[in-house]
């Protein structure tokens, strides 16, 4: 009789977990689609109006160095001298237009900030190979000394700290 009711409990048990797996799909999905939206919301809800999500003409020390993608070597293209931030954007990237422009102002108004933008297309390229970063947008920061200081989110935090302005990626 053990046995007999084993058999008639799976069946409700592999019910019963298939519904829980779906709840989670579903959970996670919803989770992904509210970050996107929230993302997007924050880019376009910026004090910057949707005009200036747009880059405005290059101020201060910005050069766009990759616009297809390909490999890029960082060292060969510091800035001696300044800090150098490169900020790996896509076009189709909100939160890397948002940042665009704070990183513009920035490098404006410090004489000793260098920006080198590389626009890594999509995340087939071989840029995003040859650094291996999985979201957007990704900075790197190198000091006056040409060494590496900080990459991706703690990047954010030594620019903050070094120039004294908040950076919202």
């Amino acid at each position: 009789m053990n046995t007999e009711a084993r058999t008639i409990e799976q069946p409700e048990e592999k019910q019963r977990r298939r519904k829980i797996d779906r709840v989670m799909i579903v959970g996670v999905l919803l989770i992904v689609a509210a970050a996107t939206a929230y993302a997007t919301w924050r880019a376009l809800a910026s004090p910057a109006s949707n005009a200036d999500i747009a880059p405005p003409a290059e101020e201060g020390d910005v050069v766009t160095l990759v616009k297809g993608g390909e490999e890029v070597d960082l060292p060969a293209n510091l800035v001696a001298g300044k800090f150098t931030i490169y900020d790996f954007y896509a076009d189709w990237c909100p939160p890397c237009r948002a940042l665009d422009v704070e990183l513009r102002g920035m490098a404006s108004r410090h004489e000793n900030l260098a920006v080198r933008r590389i626009d890594i297309i999509d995340w087939t390229t071989p840029v995003v190979k040859q650094h291996g970063f999985e979201s957007l947008p990704f900075i790197i920061l190198f000091g006056p000394d040409g060494q590496e200081i900080a990459r991706g989110d703690r990047a954010l935090f030594e620019v903050m700290e070094r120039f004294g302005e908040p950076v919202a990626p």
